[in-house]
């Protein structure tokens, strides 16, 4: 029998993903459903949750990046320190 690996939690941003693109799928499939029942779909409710959710993803690559970012100087500060 397989034992349990250890697995990793899942961080904060990555369940802020998760949600973010299971509202999104949900959202897609609403505005599907309404456009066979109305034949029509609020455009300007779909530019606007489709542009809140791109500011979303990019607030999100920018705080992965600055944290890799962080990381990788004090990495190398203490990799310099150890030479010293």
């Amino acid at each position: 029998m397989r034992k349990g690996k250890n697995k990793k939690p899942l961080g904060t941003i990555d369940k802020i993903l998760i949600i973010l693109g299971g509202f999104m799928g949900l959202f897609t499939i609403a505005m599907i459903v309404t456009f066979y029942i109305k034949d029509a779909v609020p455009d300007t409710l779909i530019t606007c949750v489709m542009g809140c959710s791109g500011v979303e993803g990019i607030l999100t690559a920018a705080i992965t990046i600055s944290k890799q970012i962080t990381s990788a100087k004090k990495d190398s500060e203490e990799e310099q320190e150890d030479y010293k």
